[in-house]
């Protein structure tokens, strides 16, 4: 086996990444080969005439022809990064996107008397992306985080003990009376309806679990037990948090009147489109 330089990898990959259609060849080919060869990818530039390992090479086309039959460079590596935190994922959980981080931001810059939410609920949890990244901006809050999978919950609490952040996971459908009451309810649940789901890109149709993604009733379902519950277990000066498909705006704000709230509002993500919905019980 001829051992080939870091420029020619680069190459391969660059051509194979073309040939199927995958976008950004170039970012791709130097994502995987950065980790293949632990050079940091704004690096490789400096190492083009290396010659790597036979295990290098035989590694890194390994991951060619995944990431050629649309598997997410996350799987591939097994983990990716969310803020600062380093997070195991894989097909039991959805990769977290860049819109989730905008709600991290918005939930901190909304919630002025920090020191009074004691109590915070994140619903459908996934990987914990969420729930670990508010007990990063709520120390001293209880966090709860509940999803129906199993895996899911697995891979939630490794992420938790990787970044060193105390989060009681529980598996369950939704909350019930024995999780108590809450200041701040959370959740990006399956929003995505059937019909949507058909056309999704192949690499989250094939790679990322459904049951994270669709959602009954138009997508609405779970908007709609949640809110209905949280007439019971939202405290008072409490708030809910969602994220939210981009044409759902106007039926949660229904869902939300018919259910007694009268303080609510959709927020636009960071090009415009409807994508958050907040509801405050004040």
């Amino acid at each position: 086996m001829i051992i080939m330089k870091i420029i020619e990898l680069l190459e391969v990959a660059k051509s194979k990444f073309t040939k199927e259609n995958i976008e950004n060849p170039d970012l791709n080919a130097r994502i995987l080969l950065s980790e293949v060869t632990v050079i940091k990818r704004l690096m490789l530039d400096l190492y083009l005439n290396e010659e790597v390992s036979q295990e290098q090479e035989e590694l890194f086309l390994e991951y060619i022809e995944r990431r050629s039959k649309n598997e997410p460079i996350q799987h591939i590596l097994g983990y990716t990064e969310f803020y600062d935190l380093r997070i195991q994922v894989s097909k039991d959980v959805l990769i977290p996107r860049p819109e989730t981080e905008y709600l991290i931001e918005i939930i901190y810059e909304r919630i002025r008397d920090k020191d009074k939410v004691k109590r915070i609920i994140d619903i459908g949890t996934g990987s914990g992306v969420i729930a670990l990244m508010l007990k990063r901006k709520f120390p001293s809050a209880d966090l709860v985080a509940i999803d129906i999978s199993s895996q899911a919950l697995a891979i939630a609490r490794e992420n938790a003990k990787i970044n060193n952040l105390e989060v009681n996971f529980v598996e369950a459908d939704l909350f019930n009376d024995e999780l108590g009451s809450f200041d701040l309810i959370v959740s990006n649940p399956p929003y995505v309806t059937e019909e949507e789901y058909k056309i999704l890109p192949k690499e989250v149709r094939d790679f990322e679990p459904k049951l994270a993604l669709v959602g009954e009733e138009e997508g609405l379902v779970y908007y709609r037990k949640i809110i209905e519950l949280s007439r019971t277990i939202l405290n008072a000066q409490g708030s809910i948090f969602f994220e939210i498909g981009e044409r759902q705006g106007k039926a949660i704000s229904l869902l939300a009147k018919k259910n007694g709230f009268s303080k609510f509002e959709t927020i636009k993500d960071l090009v415009g489109r409807d994508r958050f919905f907040v509801i405050n019980n004040r």
